[in-house]
Parts: C-alpha cells; sequence; structure tokens
C-alpha cells in the first residue's frame, strides 16, 4: 500500500470509526484475575498481550476495559476500542489518532506522526486504547511511529496491543526501562476451575475426571473449551466427546485449520505437516523427519509464528505442540499425504532410537508397520520401554496389529503390549499379552505381568512377579529395583522401599535407561515428600523433571506424581500459590489414575485447611470418594486419604468421626506415626493431656522409621500437653526436636496450623532454649517467609526460585551491560555478579544470557 494512501486511510478513519468497546460474547464467564492481571499491566505505557488464534484475548480486554481503572487513586479513564483492518497494520498508527482526537481536530498540515504526539501531549484525562485484533505490525512506517511514540513518552496514554506475534518492535529495551508489560498464553489459559464455570454457562458439568481431561486436553485454550461445551450440550455420554472424532473434533479442526495452517506460508504448512507425526520435537528430530539441516531455526520461527508450538522448560531444547493442534495436523496430513506417513515414522522410529529414547522408536516402528523394527527395538530395550509405564496423550489412532498369519514373530504381541501399557490400557495390554507366543518364564514376559498388575492397581502381585525375574545385567536390576521400590512405596512401606528405589535410579543412569530414570527419580521425590525429607525431595523432583526433559517426556503419569509431590512440599514450606498451581499441572498429568488423582486431592485439601477453609478442605476429600467410583487404591493411598480426612474432623470437632477414620480408614500398619498424632490431637482437645503425650512421644524423636513430617508433629503436640501439664522440661524438649528439624528442612505448615496455642508456645518457650532459633520468633509473629521468593511470585514455575538479588541482576541481563558495569550499578564486586549469573543460568536451564532472558520472560519473571 502507498504511504498516500495510508495517510488516506488514516484520516478516513479520524474522521468516521467507532471507538466503542465491545458487547461481550455470549456465555463469557468473567475472569477476575485476568481482570486484575490487566489492571497491574496497564501501569506501563504500553501493554502487549500477544497470544495465538482463540485465547480469549479480546473477550478478556473487553471484559476488563468496562472498569479500567488507572493508578493507585482508581481514576476512571477515557476508555477507546480500535480495530487494526489493513495488513501489517500500517492503520495503527491513523487509528490512534482518530481515538484520541476530538471532533474538531484538523491535522494542520503535520505529518500522522506528528500529530500523534501533539494529541498526545494534550491529553488532560487519563486514556486507555485498546487496538485489538493486530495479527501482525510489520508495516514499517507504523512500526516506526509507535517506536516514536514510546520514546517521545505516552504522558496520560495507556497502549494496549493485541497481537497473534510479537511485532517487531525494541520491546527488549521498553521491558528493561519499565515501559511495556506483557500478557501471554499463560496468562490467558483458563484454569480447571475457570473451565468448569465455562462449561457451566453451557448447562454442562462433568465429573471431575472428565473435566481434568478436558483441561489436560485443552490446556485451558478458551476456543478448545467453548467448543466442547458447545458439543456436550445435550449430549447423553458428554465424556466421549473428547475421543469420539465426531462434533468436536471436527469443530476443533476446522477452526485451526482456517485460522491457524491456511494462513501460514506453503513453506510453513508443508514443515509443520511433515512433523505431525511426532508431537514432541527437537532440532534433531526435525533434521531426521525433514532431511533439513537447520532444524533449530524451523523450530524458533514455528514458534515465533504463535503456531501453538511451545518450548519445553529445561536443557533438552525440546518443543511440543498444543495436544489439540497436533491431532489437527495429523489429521491434515492423513488427508493430504497418506502415502507420506510410514516413511516418516521410519524417520522418527530410527533417529528415537539412535538417541536412547526406545519407547518412542517402538512407537514409531509399529505406526509404520515396519513389525521387524519394532520386535528389533523391543527385544534390545525392553527394560526402559516397560520400566515407567506411562500414560500419554497420542494424537493418532493406536497402530493396528496384524492379522496372525501376516507375522510369525511370537513377540510382535509383546510389542503391541508395550504400546498399550504407554497409554494405559489395561485391557488392550492383557489381550496383547493372551496373544503372545513368547516363552512365559523369560525376564521379559514376567517384567510386563508385573507392568500389567502395577496398572491394574495390585502392588502385592506385582512384587510377586518380580521376585521371579532372573536379572543379570544392569538394565533388568535396574527393573526389578524399581518396580520393587515403586510397589512398597504404594503399600506404604516406605522404609522398605528407600533402597531398592535408589538402587534403581543409580543402576539406571549407568546403563542410560531414560523413562528408569525418570521414574525412580519421581518416586523416590513421591517417598522423601512422605518422609518429610522436603529438600531432598525437591532436589529428586527437580532432577527428575530435567531428566524428563532432556529425553522430550513431558506426558508421563510419573511426573504427576513428582507435581504432586513438590505440591507437598511447598505446602509444608507454606508457598500455597506455587503447590496449587503444581496440583493442577498434575491433574492435567493424572489420567484417570485413581491413586494419583486421590493424593492430589490429599494434599489439596490440606492446603484448603492450612487456609482456614475446613469447608473446602471436606468437599475436596468427598468429591474425591464420590468419584472413585468403586475404584481399588493403593493401601499407601487408601490410609493417606483417611489420615487427612481425620485430621479435618478434628478441625471441625468431631472426634468421634476422627477415630472412626483412625480405627478403621485402610490398612492399621501403614503411617502409625501420622495415626498416634491424630490421635494425640484428639486427647488434648479432650483435656486428656498424659494420654496424649503419651501417645505422641513415641514418635517425637528423629527415627528412621518415622517421617520427619510427624515427628515434627508429634513434638508439638508433646510440648503443648507438657505445657497443660506444666511439665517445663518436656515442652522444651518436644519444642527442640521441633524447630531443629523445621530449619533444616524449612518446615512451616506444622506450626502455622497450630494456631495460637503454637504461636504461644513459640513467643513465651523458644526464648528459653539453649541455642536461639530465629525460626521461632518469625512463627512467633505469624509471618511466614519463604525461602527464594513471595508467596505468590512470579518465579512459581521454577522448581528452584530466583532469590531477590538474581532477579535483580537477571533484569540487567536484557539489556548489553556486562558483568562488570551491573557489578558497578548494584555496587558489588565482578565475582559476586558472576556467581548470581552463574546461579540464573542453573535455575532456568539457560546455557547462555538470552536464553535465560528468553526463558525468564515465559516465565512471566521479566
Amino acid at each position: 500500500m502507498s504511504q498516500a494512501l495510508v495517510q488516506q486511510d488514516r484520516r478516513n478513519f479520524a474522521a468516521s470509526s467507532s471507538v466503542a468497546v465491545p458487547d461481550l460474547p455470549p456465555g463469557y464467564v468473567l475472569r477476575e484475575r485476568v481482570v486484575a492481571q490487566l489492571d497491574a499491566a496497564v501501569r506501563a505505557p504500553l501493554t502487549l498481550v500477544t497470544a495465538p488464534a482463540g485465547w480469549g484475548k479480546t473477550a478478556a480486554l473487553v471484559a476488563w476495559a468496562r472498569t479500567v481503572r488507572i493508578g493507585d487513586a482508581g481514576e476512571l479513564p477515557v476508555v477507546r476500542w480500535v480495530t487494526s483492518h489493513v495488513e501489517g497494520g500500517a492503520d495503527v498508527p491513523g487509528q490512534l489518532l482518530g481515538a484520541l482526537s476530538e471532533p474538531t481536530d484538523t491535522p494542520g498540515g503535520k505529518s500522522d506522526g506528528d500529530n500523534l504526539l501533539r494529541v498526545v501531549d494534550s491529553l488532560q484525562r487519563p486514556h486507555v486504547v485498546v487496538v485489538d485484533d493486530v495479527r501482525e505490525i510489520s508495516d514499517p512506517d507504523a512500526l516506526a511511529e509507535l517506536e516514536a511514540l514510546v520514546r517521545h513518552g505516552m504522558g496520560k496514554l495507556r497502549l494496549v496491543l493485541s497481537c497473534r506475534r510479537d511485532p517487531s518492535l525494541p520491546l527488549y529495551r521498553w521491558r528493561v526501562d519499565g515501559s511495556l508489560t506483557e500478557m501471554r498464553t499463560s496468562d490467558l489459559s483458563l484454569t480447571i476451575a475457570e473451565t468448569a464455570q465455562l462449561l457451566a454457562a453451557h448447562d454442562v458439568v462433568l465429573p471431575s475426571a472428565t473435566l481434568y481431561s478436558l483441561h489436560s486436553i485443552t490446556e485451558g485454550w478458551p476456543a478448545g473449551v467453548r467448543l466442547a461445551a458447545m458439543a456436550m450440550r445435550g449430549h447423553p455420554e458428554p465424556e466421549r466427546v473428547l475421543d469420539d472424532g465426531g462434533a468436536f473434533s471436527s469443530a476443533v479442526g476446522d477452526f485451526l485449520t482456517g485460522e491457524v495452517i491456511e494462513p501460514l506460508p506453503i513453506e510453513t504448512r508443508r514443515l509443520l505437516l511433515e512433523t505431525a507425526i511426532a508431537p514432541r520435537l527437537n532440532a534433531g528430530l526435525v533434521e531426521a523427519i525433514t532431511g533439513r539441516d537447520d532444524g533449530a531455526r524451523v523450530l524458533a520461527e514455528l514458534k515465533g509464528s504463535n503456531a501453538f508450538l511451545t518450548r519445553n522448560a529445561g536443557p533438552g531444547g525440546w518443543y511440543r505442540f498444543h495436544p489439540l493442534f497436533a491431532r489437527t495436523l495429523h489429521a491434515e496430513l492423513l488427508r493430504r499425504s497418506p502415502e507420506r506417513v510410514a516413511d516418516l515414522h521410519r524417520r522418527a522410529a530410527a533417529w528415537h532410537g539412535t538417541y536412547g529414547i526406545p519407547a518412542e522408536a517402538l512407537r514409531h516402528a509399529l505406526l509404520a508397520e515396519d513389525w521387524t523394527g519394532a520386535v528389533e527395538t523391543l527385544e534390545r530395550s525392553w527394560p526402559d520401554i516397560v520400566g515407567g509405564v506411562r500414560y500419554d496423550r497420542p494424537h493418532e489412532a493406536a497402530p493396528h496389529a496384524p492379522a496372525a498369519e501376516e507375522s510369525t514373530d511370537p513377540r510382535l504381541p509383546l510389542a503391541f503390549a508395550a504400546e498399550r501399557l504407554r497409554v494405559g490400557d489395561l485391557e488392550g495390554t492383557r489381550d496383547f499379552l493372551r496373544r503372545c507366543g513368547e516363552d512365559r518364564t523369560t525376564p521379559m514376559f514376567r517384567a510386563f505381568v508385573a507392568a500389567e498388575a502395577w496398572l491394574g492397581g495390585d502392588p502385592r502381585r506385582m512384587l510377586a512377579e518380580v521376585s521371579e525375574i532372573s536379572a543379570n545385567n544392569d538394565e533388568t536390576r535396574a527393573l526389578t529395583l524399581l518396580d520393587e521400590g515403586e510397589a512398597r512405596l504404594r503399600l506404604g512401606e516406605l522404609g522398605a522401599a528407600g533402597a531398592p528405589l535408589h538402587g534403581a535410579l543409580v543402576l539406571a543412569q549407568r546403563a542410560g535407561l531414560a523413562q528408569a530414570q525418570v521414574c525412580a527419580a519421581s518416586q523416590l521425590a513421591v517417598l522423601e515428600s512422605m518422609r518429610g525429607r522436603l529438600r531432598a525431595s525437591a532436589r529428586l523432583g527437580r532432577q527428575a523433571l530435567v531428566t524428563a526433559d532432556r529425553f522430550g517426556i513431558t506426558d508421563a503419569t510419573d511426573l504427576g506424581w513428582v507435581r504432586m509431590a513438590l505440591a507437598g512440599v511447598y505446602g509444608e514450606w507454606d508457598r500455597i500459590a506455587e503447590a496449587d498451581r503444581l496440583l493442577d499441572e498434575a491433574l492435567d498429568l493424572a489420567a484417570g489414575d485413581p491413586d494419583l488423582l486421590v493424593s492430589i486431592a490429599t494434599v489439596r485439601a490440606k492446603l484448603r485447611h492450612g487456609s482456614g477453609r475446613l469447608a473446602a478442605a471436606l468437599e475436596v476429600l468427598h468429591t474425591a470418594r464420590r468419584e472413585l467410583g468403586g475404584a481399588a487404591l493403593a493401601p499407601a493411598v487408601e490410609r493417606g486419604l483417611a489420615l487427612t480426612e481425620a485430621e479435618l474432623r478434628i478441625g471441625g470437632g468431631d472426634l468421634g468421626a476422627a477415630r472412626r477414620l483412625v480405627a478403621t480408614g485402610g490398612d492399621p500398619e501403614v503411617f502409625p506415626g501420622w495415626a498416634a498424632c491424630v490421635d494425640a490431637s484428639a486427647a488434648l482437645i479432650e483435656g486428656k493431656a498424659a494420654a496424649a503425650a503419651t501417645t505422641a512421644a513415641q514418635y517425637a524423636t528423629p527415627s528412621v522409621d518415622t517421617a520427619l513430617t510427624w515427628t515434627v508433629q508429634a513434638a508439638i503436640l508433646t510440648s503443648l500437653a507438657g505445657r497443660t501439664l506444666g511439665d517445663r522440661n518436656r515442652v522444651l524438649r518436644g519444642l527442640e526436636v521441633a524447630l531443629d528439624i523445621a530449619e533444616e528442612e524449612s518446615f512451616r505448615r506444622p506450626f502455622l496450623v497450630g494456631g495460637h496455642p503454637v504461636r504461644d508456645l513459640l513467643a513465651n518457650f523458644a526464648p528459653l532454649l539453649p541455642v536461639y532459633h530465629p525460626l521461632a520468633a518469625e512463627l512467633a509473629a505469624g509471618s511466614s517467609p519463604l525461602a527464594g521468593g513471595s508467596r505468590n511470585g512470579g518465579d512459581a514455575n521454577l522448581v528452584e526460585p530466583l532469590t531477590e538479588r538474581e532477579l535483580t541482576v537477571l533484569r540487567y541481563l536484557q539489556g548489553t551491560m556486562s558483568n562488570l558495569e551491573i557489578a558497578s550499578t548494584l555496587y558489588v564486586s565482578v565475582n559476586t555478579v558472576k556467581t548470581h549469573v552463574k546461579n540464573i543460568y542453573r535455575k532456568l536451564h539457560a546455557g547462555r544470557r538470552r536464553e535465560a532472558v528468553e526463558r525468564a520472560r515465559e516465565l512471566r519473571l521479566l
């Protein structure tokens, strides 16, 4: 478009365009969380709202624009709403000029850029202008005028740009000087609660398990949830809508094809379709599939185009497609180039086999109908394929098994059994095991039977099968130890689970078994969380996540267990917002596993109880029980559910119900220290201080057989009972044990949920201890100091958060300052800055400055 035409379009807009805020779409659910984020964002002159199609940018901005206030005084601004109609956003400066100009204003012979600056300088009241639906700002003149406006200073103007991809503006500079705030896909994604609200607005109410599945497959994409609600409304079996390939799949496919895929350049579309057979990608895999040698550049360009592709956290360099986008791409590939699918799968199988990811190699070989390759992969790597059973979210149909006469290899049904294990299909796994002609006494077959027992929720039968496996190499020994440790953990045998799990992790690392490493580290994180070894649990959980990223493992149920364990740790540290986020992420990975779903519910109930929301905590547990549907639970999970509810019953004063739960809720041999604390708490409330002291004293001393969580709790109860009994020595002994462990592991919750009696105990008796405990003074004051960040800090997506000083240094890394210049600015030594930079790189899994800054922006740390 010529400059003259652009100038004329801008003046036409200034004279005639409407600037009213549009109406909200029907059925919109107000999200106060998003409104609050936008309120905070417009403290900066420029706000950029960037997300792919269908992420609710316009609706969120409309809802916010109707209630927006500016500044600490909450001043009501003039709100103007404009929409770009010209390709490349060439009309955006003219739109701004028209929105801000009074009807009597005239251009006065000056350029639009000069007029815009003049009009902005003349504003007497705060103005907010939302420029909506700017798919891409690429026009050089428009970019130059926007940059000049920000550089000049916008005074009383607050500008909000809604885009599908970042404009080519010096955003890096504006981030540093505070001129820019950003909202991204993660900010606009629906939470599980918001997903339920949107469904309810369409008269759809789902069981929790189906709701979690919907949130998992949509990942909070508002358009996807809305399309699902429309398909589910009035459906006799709404849970089947997600997988039946009917109205929902067609609607999603039509939307994504029309809004995302078709507008892309032809070459980009070709690359997307070629890589559609692998929902998780890195540069090497892209090059193997496409035959190109610029995989890293391809992935960066695809991510930059907002083609529903995100980069995983961690050092592996893996990217993944949104689940619904992956499904749509695969359907398009089958429609356009079905003859290429088998060859693309063969290439992917070869790459995964070469780079030590045999489970993926097996899946691709089966999808390519390469029976020989599948059997060879299974024979070579079965311990890693069977170990760490994963519940994945496949975006393509299950591999088609050949008829009996098409393959004579008796091991092929085992390959299909492995694929069914991978997606948690118990009946499919059993069917292929029955078909198998393999010798049923071999270690490989017995390992499959043990995995089937595990999938069926029978840890005792799993132990029996594992005991029959002859382990004659590191790989097989790693698998048998892993199976033993997992089984004993689910049985609640915490003392017996540690050694085999540690052994499995060491052997899996030595043998390079990807899945086994992730599974062993995940289960160790769960074990250490249950034992109250919080720092070890956080370290092992971080190790599991990093290892998973290195091998491109993103949808494993084991990673849901990791997040549940970390949520428990963060709950004990009183980092409630982070714990809740981790639990939501764990639900996305639960895939219907009843043990994991109930474990998540027990942790969530503890968080609600600790926040003083007893009724909400009980409702969480009641919902979990109601939706079990008769499913059997592992002994440790069943006992944990009962004891958690018993704690809540004590909080509500129902001591009889609490005691019944302790006596009859699950195996009484599991978690005896926890049960003793519940009994002692009830005795204290009844005024039986001596009985409480006797019961709690059994577990009030650190021991390898007692979880530190319950040692802390028992020591606090002993101290409280001692105060009632007038036994000063008992008070001091209990308090010293509790504080020693709390300072070592950073416990907060046991003291905070104790309320005034515990705070009073800390205030009056902690100063009498022989060693000063600074934690006691902090807790007595009712504060909850958080190591490494605030309770709702922006580093909530990090397993190990950045310190305040590291965040300060990180902000300077956005610019061009050297370490020496940063040190001079902060009045510290250059070695101190180097140490902070090294820690930042480690925590953000970055290798250089640019990667650290990009990762920090993705996490909204900047």
